[in-house]
């Protein structure tokens, strides 16, 4: 585990990158700062630098990768809704497709995970 962040830094970025930091993200990496490696389900949370290194370019209408399974096979995504939760979206399969929905919000996206891996991170 990664130590946690600093809220300017996590606010900073999730701007510069075109979604606002929600109070679920704020509290995730102030909690917790990434995952150095990835856990028994083979998720893993990436770090503030990493997150930056994966959205380069223009801001993706899908939001901000953050997180990956199967040491990238499978790419999280995190984005703010009208509402500010953070929405998770997991890349497709197949470049054609758009991404696909996990959970309405963070906390959603957890408790799926806990009770159910598997679910909630090969939905495709």
């Amino acid at each position: 585990m990664l130590p946690p962040e600093e809220p300017a830094q996590i606010e900073a970025l999730f701007a510069r990158l075109g979604q606002p930091a929600t109070a679920e993200v704020l509290t995730l990496y102030t909690t917790l700062g990434g995952m150095a490696t990835m856990d028994g389900a083979f998720w893993r949370l990436w770090s503030l630098k990493e997150v930056s290194r994966a959205n380069q370019g223009p801001p993706s209408e899908w939001g901000v990768q953050f997180a990956d399974f199967l040491t990238h096979s499978h790419v999280f995504r995190l984005r703010t809704t009208a509402s500010g939760q953070s929405e998770v979206f997991a890349d497709p399969l197949h470049p054609d497709s758009p991404p696909v929905r996990v959970a309405a919000s963070l906390s959603e996206f957890f408790a799926l995970y806990r009770q159910h891996p598997d679910q909630a991170l090969q939905q495709r």
